[in-house]
């Protein structure tokens, strides 16, 4: 006959057994296994990514009415790209930078890669996710969603047990051939920003979150290991320190600014000395171009800082907040983000970036498009930063 342990001593033997396995797997050195990180895709001219950011795919929404928006952003984005680059264009890339869910279970995750798994299909594109803060924020345990995007057959994804902090930190390189074989044209890095809150040190909540500095040493090492002077477009989620320092640059400083776009509210949301990030001051030294990013659902903002292009993706779809353009307002940023754009008629903040790499010499191009379904013909705008 069996015996039963006391209760005290179960729980102790468990925590001893959990202690001894977790020693068992040390996590690995980053700078030791370089290689691990690296995805590779076939680059061409004017390749194209796509960002959708800040979806919001949650249990208070309706998927089926997120699939048709999406549906009839993507044919937009398709129709828009074969009128301007010919009928052999196409979507080559979705990077979708964070805040994918919020409060979703189970469900909706087989729901959302389901679905983004028959689009690639469709179109022809691989696609890259990215923690945001929200995606914390859910029903579900994260490594199910890790688990998940790691099994997607057009997934591009790696969340190994290292030294890194965060769960999506990962390169694309776009190589000639479209192998590790051949030289690097282009250096995506893709970095996990933050989640507005801690699973590695011991603070349950932060203001906001920020790119550690190992995070940045991590990506020279990738960026060295790719060639000098291969050219980079970075991916995250938190608008970093930097961003504020750009607008200070144009606000305080005269610097110029290449007015497109909307801003209309805070283009950064760290602003604690204790979590600032120097990914883009570091990296801006090792032939970044530019860094592209979400979170901030009512600005629309895009700037060069220092030689790089710093942007504000456009959020995707009408899940949560987002800003409402009105002609007639008499706000000062609102009206000179009309100008700018030559809108003339009231539109919701919602829609997605586009980015075509024009060459292997660092060239690229930016486009946002504004997107809003509406009974009498669905708005559609493209404006070209």
């Amino acid at each position: 006959m069996k015996k039963k342990l006391p209760l005290l001593v179960s729980f102790a033997l468990a925590a001893v057994i959990a202690l001894s396995l977790s020693g068992c797997s040390a996590p690995q050195r980053s700078a030791e296994h370089l290689e691990d990180y690296v995805f590779t895709v076939r680059y061409h001219d004017n390749f194209n990514i796509l960002q959708l950011t800040d979806i919001h795919w949650n249990v208070n929404s309706s998927t089926r009415a997120s699939m048709n928006y999406i549906d009839k952003l993507l044919e937009e984005v398709s129709r828009h790209l074969k009128e301007t680059q010919g009928d052999g264009a196409k979507i080559d890339l979705v990077e979708l930078t964070g805040d994918m869910f919020m409060l979703a279970n189970s469900y909706h995750l087989a729901s959302f890669i389901d679905y983004f798994e028959r689009k690639a299909e469709e179109y022809g594109f691989v696609y890259a996710p990215i923690w945001g803060n929200h995606d914390m924020h859910c029903l579900y345990n994260p490594n199910e969603l890790g688990n998940r995007f790691r099994k997607a057959e057009h997934c591009l994804y790696f969340e190994p047990s290292d030294d890194l902090y965060g769960r999506s930190n990962f390169i694309i390189n776009l190589t000639e051939d479209g192998t590790k074989n051949s030289p690097v044209a282009w250096m995506i890095a893709n970095i996990d920003s933050g989640a507005s809150f801690s699973e590695t040190e011991l603070a349950v909540f932060r203001d906001y979150d920020y790119i550690r500095p190992e995070q940045t040493d991590w990506f020279i090492s990738e960026h060295e290991l790719a060639g000098e002077d291969v050219p980079v477009i970075a991916y995250y989620h938190i608008p970093q320190d930097e961003n504020e320092k750009a607008w200070l640059d144009v606000t305080q400083n005269g610097a110029d600014l290449r007015h497109k776009f909307f801003r209309l509210e805070e283009f950064a949301d760290n602003g604690k000395e204790q979590y600032a990030s120097d990914f883009i001051d570091r990296a801006k030294d090792h032939n970044l171009k530019a860094a592209f990013m979400g979170h901030a659902h009512n600005c629309d903002w895009t700037v060069e800082y220092e030689g790089v292009v710093i942007g504000l993706g456009v959020k995707t779809g009408d899940e949560l907040y987002f800003a409402h353009i009105d002609v007639n307002s008499e706000d000062e940023a609102m009206q000179a983000g009309l100008r700018s754009v030559g809108i003339t008629e009231n539109f919701d903040l919602i829609g997605a970036s586009l980015v075509t790499l024009t060459g292997k010499d660092g060239s690229f191009e930016l486009e946002h498009l504004y997107f809003n379904e509406r009974e009498d013909g669905d708005f559609a705008v493209w404006v070209k930063w």
